[in-house]
Parts: C-alpha cells; structure tokens; sequence
C-alpha cells in the first residue's frame, strides 16, 4: 500500500559519471517483490548523455527515471546523490553502489529493518565475484555461487535512512576535496550521521552483490585528505558539510583543508598516474576529455 500522501515508501539513488558500462543492476531493482507503487528508482548522470541501454531499461518500467545534470569537468559524485535527495519521493531514501545486483527481496527487508525506529541508518555490505572467478553474464545463481565479502566496512555499498535525516545533514559534501571517482563521501556521510546521534546498524542477513570490473578495490592519494576531513569530523562531532544540499546551510572549513584543495590539484604521484592510465583504458575518450574539461 503506498503511502497517505500517495507519494512512495522508499526512493532508490543511483549515480553515474558516465563510466558505467553496464546497467543490469536497474534490471534487477525493477524485479523486486516490494509493491511497484511503493518504490521509485532515480538514476543520475553527472554529464549531459544517457546512454541509451540504461534509457531504455528505465523506461520499461513505471516510476524509474534518470537526469543528466549536464555539469563539466572533474566528475563529483556528492552533486549527484545531493540531487537525488532533492528529488526524492519517498519517507525512506536508499542508496546504493550503482552496479550491485540485489535480490528480489531487498528493499522490503530495508524497509522491514526500518519498521524499529525512524532514527535507524542502516548499511548492507557488498559481496563482490572474485576477478579470477568472474563471468561476463550476470546471474543470481552465478554470483550467490563465488561472491566474497571482502570489505565488510565499504559504506558506499548501500545506504539506507530516512530522507529526512539526510536534509538534515544537508546531504554529501560537495567540497572539492571529495571530487574524481575516487571519494570517501560514504565514510564522511557516515561519520556525519553518528554525530547526529542516529543508531547504526548492519544487517548480515541482507546479501548484495557486485560483479567484478577493472578498478574495483583500487586505492589512490585522493582518499589522504577525505579521511583527515572524516577524521576531525568525528573528533568535533560535527554534522554539517562545508558545501551540501543547501548553500545557506554550508559551513566555513579550517584553514588546513584548503592546503588539502592545492595539493589534490596539483597531485602528480606515480601510484596516481597509474590509476588513472588504467582509467583512461578502461573508459577511454569520455574520460580524456573531462580531464582536459577540469
């Protein structure tokens, strides 16, 4: 049954940077055994093209959409999942890694786990297909059969809290110290909503899943500042970012953080260069020239 407003239970943000390849993951939320009518699916695209196989499984089913923001330059995730927010429908907002794959059951277990407080935040780890076991068909069967988890503390896997609380942070931090695809705005969301006094859970009886791709795990120095940022923001117990959802809302960071801004900008390390001729393998001219565009 939807709601009294008539407006959805449970709105799903997922983002891109166009360097997603593959769109089953829409597929599979579209499967769900929570009431049609009761969830909707926001997909957002940090530049101005949709590809037309995520257009198209979109537009198969009713109350899914995505937007492009039309923005240039170095790709930042927080603009997307702030706009997402600002779009959301639903009392409860869930978001999770763009390309795992969940179970018909997901999102009324989210919204089941949700029924025991609406100071709940809860997270559900990511059960990733090992690189040597990988296969290009995407498969339940498949990927229940050889997923591991390997990183029980990834935040980015999914998220799921009350909208509400999520204005109250005023969303993810737009600071350009979270920009490239290689943020800790997760981690910082997370930090932000244990400030603000909100219970923390984890359900282990939740499984989704990711099917391996080229950079999964990869580490760079981007993540150094984000987690000094994450750090003092835990120290200080603060809840707010320096740009979020709202602008009037923004606060002023210390003084330090900037040199964190220069030093990002001017980042020129040999494990860095790497990652990012890996990158331009992988995702080739559309990434080329948003760095030409930064």
């Amino acid at each position: 049954m939807t709601t009294s407003t008539g407006r959805p239970k449970i709105s799903v943000i997922m983002v891109d940077g166009s360097f997603r390849e593959r769109y089953e993951s829409i597929d599979f939320m579209a499967r769900q055994d929570f009431a049609p009518q009761d969830y909707e699916l926001i997909w957002v695209e940090y530049y101005d093209t949709i590809s037309p196989d995520l257009q198209r499984r979109i537009d198969a089913r009713a109350g899914f959409c995505a937007v492009a923001l039309g923005r240039a330059g170095t790709y930042h995730s927080s603009y997307c999942f702030n706009h997402g927010i600002a779009e959301a429908r639903g009392e409860l907002v869930v978001i999770p890694d763009a390309d795992v794959i969940a179970e018909p059951g997901f999102l009324s277990a989210v919204w089941q786990d949700h029924q025991a407080s609406d100071r709940l935040v809860t997270y559900y780890h990511r059960h990733n297909e090992p690189e040597g076991r990988h296969v290009d068909s995407i498969s339940l069967d498949h990927l229940r059969s050889v997923c591991e988890l390997t990183n029980p503390a990834n935040h980015g896997a999914c998220l799921s809290v009350r909208r509400k609380w999520l204005v109250e942070i005023n969303g993810y931090e737009q600071s350009p110290i979270f920009a490239t695809g290689f943020h800790a705005n997760d981690k910082d969301v997370y930090a932000r909503l244990c400030s603000l006094g909100l219970m923390v859970r984890w359900n282990p009886d939740v499984k989704l899943f990711h099917p391996w791709h080229d950079m999964t795990g990869e580490v760079t120095p981007h993540y150094t500042p984000q987690l000094d940022v994450i750090s003092w923001r835990g120290r200080t117990l603060s809840t707010l970012p320096f740009a979020g959802l709202d602008p009037s809302r923004n606060t002023t960071p210390p003084a330090r953080f900037g040199e964190s801004e220069k030093w990002l900008a001017s980042l020129d390390q040999p494990k860095w260069k790497r990652a990012a001729n890996k990158l331009t393998v992988l995702f080739g001219a559309s990434l080329k020239s948003q760095r030409k565009a930064a």
